[in-house]
């Protein structure tokens, strides 16, 4: 029983190390929730929950790093300059992949856009703050310490199937979605999470992964489109042409089109060939090296 648990070195197994880090995420996640629900409307505005759940996850990782002797600069949550530089790069990123979306499919006549004249300059600021604390959160769970301690334990490939499955299941798909138009949002959903996750190998911070999910989920919101399925307000109001649901993705939104799965299938080949930025300040702390192939260099391949 105790090989189930630990290695032959007497250390816990990485894949006991990931799931722990989720489960005390839920526990403090469902308790910060809870003290959320208790604030004052301001401040529940001011800080809204997203943020809270992020701070779940990143005490989470702090004690488990700790455990370990380590920092959070080791999974890649360094703040500074370079992590600002990395956060605004992905943010451009996202934005463009989004715009390159619907370009795809309002090119081919599944919808066109109208003035959405109640938009406002405020609301976009708040969806984007509200926006920012999602990437964290789900960042920072999905490819922070858990997805790290699944490499080590599964190697990068199976670690990103893992992980990419897991986002995937993690985003709601209402059953009044047609059939075809949720199999592939789930496609695009899984595409997003595995490009995510290179956006991570290749840079060796949270910041990419962050910016470029900060940019996707903001701009869709931006042109109108709803966000997993969640509508949104921006300057913009779709108008939907007779076409299959499935190719523009209706009202769940572009993450339901095969549009998204074309160019998120593109900015992952193009994220595999791309040899990313040096990570020196994460490899001393024990952080994969990741090569041009997406696999780990160091010799952390423990078992789960």
């Amino acid at each position: 029983m105790r090989f189930v648990f630990r290695d032959g070195e007497g250390q816990w197994r990485n894949g006991w190390k990931a799931l722990g880090a989720v489960l005390l995420t839920v526990v403090l996640g469902g308790g910060g929730l809870l003290l959320h629900g208790l604030l004052p409307t301001a401040l529940r505005k001011a800080v809204p929950a997203p943020f809270v759940l992020f701070l779940a996850a990143l005490l989470a990782s702090f004690v488990c790093l700790r455990l370990e002797r380590r920092s959070l600069a080791s999974i890649g949550l360094s703040p500074g300059r370079r992590w600002g530089r990395d956060l605004g790069l992905g943010a451009l990123g996202g934005i463009v992949l989004v715009v390159t979306v619907a370009g795809l499919v309002g090119g081919a006549g599944g919808f066109h856009l109208e003035w959405a004249e109640a938009a406002s300059a405020s609301v976009l600021v708040k969806a984007a703050w509200m926006m920012l604390g999602v990437a964290l959160f789900e960042e920072t769970l999905f490819h922070g310490y858990a997805f790290q301690r699944a490499i080590r334990g599964l190697g990068v490939r199976w670690a990103q199937v893992l992980l990419s499955v897991l986002f995937c299941l993690a985003h709601p798909f209402s059953s009044e979605m047609e059939a075809s138009t949720k199999a592939v949002a789930m496609l695009s959903t899984f595409l997003a999470g595995w490009m995510l996750g290179l956006c991570y190998l290749r840079t060796g911070q949270i910041a990419l992964p962050v910016g470029v999910h900060l940019g996707w989920n903001w701009m869709l919101g931006c042109l109108g489109f709803g966000v997993s399925g969640n509508d949104s307000k921006g300057f913009w109001t779709p108008v939907f042409h007779d076409r299959p649901e499935w190719f523009t993705g209706g009202r769940y939104g572009l993450e339901g089109s095969i549009g998204a799965v074309v160019v998120l299938g593109l900015a992952i080949v193009l994220l595999t060939r791309w040899k990313g930025f040096s990570p020196p300040e994460t490899a001393s702390h024990g952080a994969p090296e990741i090569g041009a192939e997406g696999r780990p260099e160091t010799a952390a391949g423990s078992a789960a």
